[in-house]
């Protein structure tokens, strides 16, 4: 069944690029920045999605290949980009292939999200929202928790701090 569309979205505008054949978006609020690829610093031994890291506004941020995390074969496109999410203090980078692009919030429509299928064994970054730009679907996924799963936050302890 066909999920009703929403005018009014909880968001100024989206940043949207493409990984394989799919669109998808980050809302403008959580976008810090958006920098050349070539900026990324490779770790050592690297393997996965992990891209590397870029120095961004004093300091150093992972960086996620968003096709490599989602399991697509990358795009043809010319250029890659990656794209800094905050959250708080928190920040992580997504890198993808051609040039993200801003849409208003007015030229989008936010699709109501179907209730997921407790049966289905589906383990893929959650879908936050669905828009529909320009007549095409495009998704807002759990970015966090997909960084999250692939490179979990350290834990870590302040000991010896302000006395004992």
């Amino acid at each position: 069944m066909e999920q009703p569309l929403r005018s009014v979205l909880a968001t100024r505008g989206l940043i949207t690029f493409n990984v394989g054949d799919a669109s998808y978006a980050a809302p403008v609020e959580v976008v810090a920045g958006l920098l050349d690829a070539d900026r990324i610093s490779a770790l050592p031994g690297r393997n996965g999605p992990m891209a590397g890291v870029v120095a961004f506004r004093g300091g150093v941020v992972p960086v996620l290949d968003l096709a490599a995390a989602l399991n697509v074969e990358e795009s043809s496109a010319t250029g890659a980009y990656v794209i800094v999410l905050e959250r708080g203090t928190d920040r992580f980078a997504l890198l993808v292939r051609g040039m993200p692009r801003l849409v208003l919030s007015r030229d989008a429509q936010h699709r109501e999200l179907e209730a997921p299928d407790p049966d289905s064994e589906d383990d893929g970054p959650a879908v936050l929202a669905v828009y529909e730009i320009a007549g095409r679907e495009v998704l807002g996924l759990d970015y966090w928790s997909l960084m999250d799963s692939i490179a979990p936050p350290a834990a870590f302890r302040l000991s010896g701090i302000g006395g004992r």
